[in-house]
């Protein structure tokens, strides 16, 4: 019980936040920012090189060196403050998809981010972090009221959420749900689908479970969004729909605001920084929680983009991983920071748009359908293998497909390896007498200009103009 009690507490806390001034949560930010520097300074080898000149009680953020996530990863050995994480102990750990849940060392969070920025970024976070999360998300993220008299609302009656992944591999979003505090599920009662196939059978769970809350990928959300509109998914009790790890189009919103009559609450984070940015639950774009990160909308050589205006990249600064630091840590992502407050009157600082992976999906023949075959499929497959690097996967026939793959810095992978890889993955995803894989070892590289890799791309398109029926999306 003491457990529920202080995830209550927390949650309320974390709430009660809002109700204080802009400049007082910059002061938040701005302690919490010294006392990362101080920890990470005596705890991690890495950063007393990487800040030695920087005195803890004294230093501007831009003092700080940006790091990427190459820098870390090949020193990652010397980066965490508790000096029993390594490399080698981690990727062990998660090479076992059914250890997934499983707390590191008896209290460590593991998991990984998908390689479109170079090798996979390991993630490592305590119990307490994951408590800040959840506590951010049913304080500041939920149309549901956050109070003592709520709280025990909830207890008596839990919201239902339904969440609906691809997989559940080790990646930020499912390592999440999977990692959830024990007393969340005190106050949630939740359904995790971790397939959209078959459709049929996901609509009548969906229905009979009538969930107050929906959450999934963009991608996901548009499929139910269709199923709604046609009168083949019919969700009553539902108060709230988020979207989570995929960017959402206009048109995506649009129509899933349409079809459920409530507006997508979008999500924006990254799993080096889960508690970057909580939807607005009016609608209006993303709360960025300036007092648990810090977010910089930067160009190419790293200065300040004024608000109202994308930048190149962002710099994020995780002030509440302390186990792990990532200071100023470089993501490609385009973002925009509204020049003015949130209309809902949120004290925080609102994130407008964000354009980030743009990995296409992928459509198949089954007999005479198409099916839908989702990007993650293939990023739970190969990035669960650390031996490899880059990657890209390219449509060439409706079910035919090429592999293009090397070996990580360091690493050795041949072209058998990468077949077994892929045949394992097909299997359990449903698609191994449907999908042919060519490999091709070669060297694969990002676009120079973006950083980025469009891991998964199809020369194909949607069969808009091919005869076949539709069938549901999915993995």
């Amino acid at each position: 019980m003491w457990q529920v009690l202080r995830l209550a507490t927390r949650t309320l806390g974390e709430k009660a936040v809002l109700r204080k001034s802009t400049e007082q949560i910059r002061a938040i930010q701005r302690r919490r920012l010294r006392d990362l520097v101080r920890r990470a300074k005596a705890g991690s080898p890495f950063y007393a090189e990487r800040l030695a000149g920087i005195d803890p009680d004294r230093f501007e953020l831009r003092d700080i060196p940006p790091v990427t996530k190459a820098e870390l990863m090949a020193d990652f050995d010397r980066v965490p403050t508790d000096r029993r994480l390594t490399r080698a102990a981690l990727e062990a750990f998660m090479a076992d998809p059914a250890r997934l849940g499983e707390w590191f060392l008896g209290r460590y969070a593991v998991s990984r981010t998908s390689g479109t920025q170079g090798c996979p970024a390991i993630i490592v976070q305590d119990r307490s972090m994951m408590e800040v999360l959840f506590a951010l998300q049913m304080g500041r993220g939920s149309t549901f009221e956050a109070s003592p008299w709520a709280a025990l609302e909830r207890i008596a009656r839990p919201a239902r959420l339904a969440v609906v992944t691809i997989g559940r591999g080790f990646y930020p979003s499912a390592a999440a749900l999977a990692y959830a505090p024990a007393a969340y599920r005190t106050f949630v009662d939740r359904l995790w689908l971790t397939n959209i196939e078959p459709l049929d059978e996901v609509v009548g769970r969906l229905q009979l479970f009538r969930p107050q809350i929906l959450l999934g990928y963009a991608s996901v959300l548009e499929l139910l969004a269709r199923e709604a509109l046609a009168g083949r998914l019919t969700l009553p009790a539902l108060k709230q729909v988020i979207n989570m790890s995929e960017p959402l189009s206009e048109g995506a919103r649009r129509l899933v605001a349409e079809a459920f009559g409530l507006p997508v609450t979008n999500n924006y984070a990254s799993g080096e920084c889960m508690a970057l940015c909580t939807g607005c639950p009016s609608g209006h774009g993303m709360h960025q929680q300036a007092d648990w990160s810090i977010l910089e909308v930067v160009d190419d050589r790293n200065r300040p983009v004024p608000p109202g205006r994308p930048g190149s990249k962002v710099l994020i600064t995780n002030l509440y991983n302390t186990v792990q630091p990532f200071l100023r840590y470089e993501l490609a992502d385009v973002v925009t920071v509204s020049p003015t407050p949130c209309p809902c009157g949120s004290p925080l600082p609102l994130v407008l748009k964000v354009e980030g992976r743009t990995d296409d999906l992928l459509w198949i023949r089954d007999g005479d359908r198409f099916r839908q075959v989702h990007p993650y499929v293939f990023v739970d497959m190969l990035d669960e293998c650390p031996d490899v690097g880059w990657y890209q996967i390219v449509q060439v026939e409706r079910n035919r497909l090429l592999l293009r793959a090397a070996p990580a810095p360091g690493r050795r992978i041949g072209a058998d390896d990468l077949q077994a890889i892929l045949r394992r993955g097909l299997i359990r995803f449903g698609l191994g007498d449907l999908i042919r894989v060519d490999v091709e070892l070669a060297r694969v590289a990002p676009d120079p200009s973006s950083g980025k890799l469009r891991r998964i791309t199809s020369r194909l398109g949607p069969p808009s103009l091919d005869p076949a029926p539709y069938v549901a999306a999915a993995s």
